[in-house]
Parts: C-alpha cells; sequence; structure tokens
C-alpha cells in the first residue's frame, strides 16, 4: 500500500446533519439563476423584446463561452487564495452581491431592449454565478472524505436546486391575484429578484461561519501546459468531460426548446409553471430513491441507466394532442420525465469528486478548484452549443416564436425536443457505463491517499 502522499490535504471529518443542509441551502436560490436563464429567459427575450431567435443563440453561446474560458482562472484563485482569504466561502458573498445587480436588471427587459442588453447582463449574472458554483463543488469534494457522505452532499444541493426550480414556478402561481396570470410578468420576475437577493446572501454569511474550510495546501497553477499534463495523467478526467460534454449538447438543446414546445405546439403556455411544478416535485420525491439504488448500483451506472429511460420516453411527447383538454396527459408525461431524469442533479458531482481524489494520487498536488473550474468550462460551453444550436436551428427553418407553426419549422422543433437532444446524450452513456472510477477503485485511491 502507498504511504499517504505528501501535501495532500488532510481527510475532512464528517460533517453533521445540520452542515450538510446549510451547506447545500444556497443551491436553492441559485436554481433561480441557472433555470430561467437554460429555459425561461431566452425564449421570454424572443417574445417580449426586439431581439431575435438567431440573436438570442448567438450571444447566449457566445457570453456562456467567454464566461466558461475565465473559469479555470476562478478555480485557481479559489484554491491559492483560500487560505488567505477566509477559505472558500467568501466566493458565495462575493456571487450573492454580483448576481443580484444582473438579476435586477436582466429581469426587468423593455420592449425595444437590444441584443447589446441582453448580452452584458447575461454575461454579468453567468460569471457571478461561476463564483459560486466553482468554489461551492470544489469545496464539496473537499469535505465529502468518503463516498457515501459525498453522495449525500450532491444529493442534498440536488434537493435544494429542484426545490428553489420549483419556487421559481410557484412564485407566479401565488401572485396570480396580484398579476392576473399565472405567466411570467415583469412583477413576478421582480419579485423573484428580491428573493435571491433574501435568501443568498444570509446563507452565504452563514456558511462562511459555521462550515469548516480547510483550503489545499499546495495548488497549481492553471497554465495550459499544467492542464494537458493532467489531463494525459488522468484518464477518468478525460472520459468523464467526454461524458459531461456530450450531455450537456443533448441538454442545450432540449433546454432551449422546451417551453416553446410548450407555448407554441402544445398550446398550454398559461399552464407552464403548473408543468414545471409537476416535474420539479416528481424530481425532488425521485432523488432520494435513485440514491439509494447505490447500494446496489455504481453511481454512473445509475446515470447512465437514468440518461436511456429519459431518451426513450422524450419521443411519447408527439403523442400528445395539443390543448388544455390534453394537460393531464401532459402532467403525467412531465411527471415521468423529472422522475427519470433526477440522478443527473447529484451523479455527475458525486462521480467527479472521485476523478479529483484520483489527481491527487497521481500528481500529489491538490487542485479541486481548478478541476471543477474546467467541469463548469466544459459544460457551459457544451451547454451554449448545444442551447445556441437549437435555436440556430428554429431561425434556420424560419420558426416563430409565440405564434402557431406548420411543415418544415414546426418539424424542427419536434425534432429538437424529442430526438435530437438525445442522440449525444445516448452517445455519452457508452462512455458512462466504462468509467473506470467505481468504489472498489475509489476505496483503493482513499486509503493510498491517506496511508489507511
Amino acid at each position: 500500500m502507498v504511504s499517504a502522499l505528501p501535501n495532500a490535504p488532510p481527510a475532512q471529518s464528517g460533517l453533521t446533519r445540520s452542515q450538510v443542509w446549510l451547506f447545500a441551502f444556497p443551491a436553492l436560490p441559485a436554481a433561480f439563476i441557472i433555470l430561467p436563464m437554460n429555459i425561461f429567459i431566452p425564449a421570454f427575450y424572443a417574445s417580449h423584446t426586439a431581439v431575435s431567435l438567431v440573436q438570442i443563440g448567438t450571444v447566449t453561446s457566445l457570453c456562456r463561452i467567454i464566461d466558461a474560458l475565465v473559469d479555470p482562472a476562478i478555480g485557481f484563485m479559489s484554491d491559492s487564495l483560500g487560505a488567505r482569504l477566509g477559505g472558500r466561502g467568501m466566493w458565495g458573498v462575493a456571487s450573492a452581491i454580483i448576481c443580484s445587480i444582473a438579476l435586477y436588471f436582466l429581469f426587468q427587459p423593455s420592449p425595444h431592449t437590444t441584443v447589446l442588453y441582453y448580452g452584458l447582463w447575461a454575461f454579468v449574472l453567468y460569471l457571478g454565478y461561476s463564483l459560486f458554483e466553482i468554489p461551492r463543488n470544489a469545496w464539496s469534494a473537499e469535505l465529502g472524505s468518503y463516498p457515501s457522505l459525498r453522495t449525500r452532499i450532491n444529493a442534498v444541493i440536488g434537493l435544494f436546486t429542484v426545490a428553489g426550480s420549483l419556487i421559481f414556478w410557484l412564485v407566479p402561481v401565488i401572485l396570480f391575484r396580484a398579476y392576473g396570470t399565472t405567466g411570467f410578468t415583469q412583477g413576478t420576475l421582480s419579485v423573484i429578484v428580491w428573493l435571491y437577493m433574501a435568501l443568498m446572501v444570509p446563507a452565504a454569511l452563514c456558511i462562511m461561519r459555521y462550515i469548516p474550510g480547510r483550503p489545499s495546501r499546495r495548488t497549481a497553477a492553471p497554465a495550459l501546459r499544467g492542464l494537458v499534463h493532467s489531463l494525459k495523467r488522468n484518464r477518468p478526467l478525460t472520459l468523464y468531460f467526454l461524458a459531461i460534454g456530450l450531455w450537456a449538447i443533448g441538454q442545450g438543446v432540449w433546454l432551449s426548446t422546451t417551453y416553446l414546445f410548450v407555448n407554441d405546439y402544445l398550446q398550454v403556455g398559461g399552464a407552464f409553471p403548473f408543468i414545471m411544478i409537476v416535474f420539479f416535485l416528481s424530481t425532488l420525491v425521485a432523488i432520494p430513491l435513485w440514491e439509494r439504488s447505490e447500494r446496489w448500483l455504481e453511481r454512473h451506472d445509475i446515470w447512465a441507466i437514468s440518461i436511456i429511460l429519459t431518451a426513450a420516453t422524450r419521443p411519447l411527447a408527439l403523442l400528445l394532442a395539443p390543448g388544455m383538454q390534453n394537460l393531464p396527459y401532459i402532467l403525467l408525461l412531465t411527471a415521468v420525465g423529472g422522475a427519470l431524469s433526477a440522478p443527473a442533479n447529484f451523479a455527475p458531482a458525486a462521480m467527479l469528486g472521485d476523478v479529483v481524489d484520483y489527481d491527487i494520487w497521481k500528481t500529489w498536488t491538490s487542485r479541486s478548484g481548478i478541476i471543477y473550474a474546467l467541469n463548469t468550462l466544459v459544460t457551459k460551453a457544451t451547454l451554449a452549443l448545444g442551447g445556441g444550436a437549437g435555436f440556430i436551428i428554429l431561425g434556420w427553418v424560419h420558426y416563430h416564436a409565440g405564434r402557431m407553426n406548420h411543415g418544415l419549422p414546426l418539424t424542427g422543433l419536434l425534432s429538437c425536443y424529442t430526438v435530437l437532444c438525445s442522440i449525444p446524450q445516448l452517445i455519452a452513456t457508452v462512455i458512462i457505463f466504462r468509467f473506470p472510477i467505481g468504489r472498489r477503485a475509489h476505496t483503493l485511491i482513499r486509503h493510498r491517499l491517506h496511508g489507511r
């Protein structure tokens, strides 16, 4: 057995249940950002402003790619400045302030808003979210010192993410009497902004105070040579990035066309909040059930099975006839989709935590912040590629948002939503099923790291 590695971070003691839930709680208000930016805000701008679908697809992709290129620097600063500036928790406070400002402006467009306005505040919001996401993910890997705790932390984060998504869609329903609609208006979006501020800022401050922060003793600079060298020595990391990239491309296509499919094709846009509520409620219920299946299945197998089942059920949406009279069937299929896709909320993050341990073992250096930054870069870039491709394809077939479409434009929408989005994800399952780090391999890695 290999002795403990010099300069490797010490094993973390287990967190209490309350600390796990406190650490994961900011995922709830953070869902107010990532969910609308992937599903709702681009379509909202296309329907309520002078910005076109092609402009939104192009600018969104560009903003996310530029933001993703900045992520390695954020990871490096999170690794190297944590010890001097009070740990990774300070990044959550900075993120809360930046995102609050960006949300205020991005969620309040006028009918004459230009693509420059959308691009500026979308970029600021993406950047602010990165300041939260990358240090939080690296911190979770450090806190989750053994597989079951790591899975539990990521599962609770997934639960809060889904709960935040659920609250996002509940807001217009709760405010129906005030605004006379269950759809999103300037008023309901403003409430969401203030709710984000009220929840995120206090939570970030509490985490700095009550969650133990133990920054790594040694970090690697985010130089291109160092990153390429790390990739060459870390085959699991390369495989993970290929898998998450392919999955995110498909997810980007699906997310970018979801609102248009429900509103324009199914003609139940007024019930969209209810549809999302059902989706996230079913996901919320399914996460603990999928987590328990880890007793019999590897985490990567759980994710791959989830992808296959989700892809198999998506074409069933073509059987749905447009109209409110079919809303019960729409809600049923939505619940099935939410339950089947639930592992995507925790399995990839837990797998990447195992890859971080493998990297420490191979390099004698802890660079969790940089690895999670690379993960964010890959995920953002491929989500942007998929989301932008979805809108660009619709632009090519002359699809018009907010109205009935027929012929080729309609075929383009239905293809993107039910089939095209699943192709890269099914390719990803071939890689995921063959992922080399399972329970036994990770146990060996942890023993070698800590000399147990």
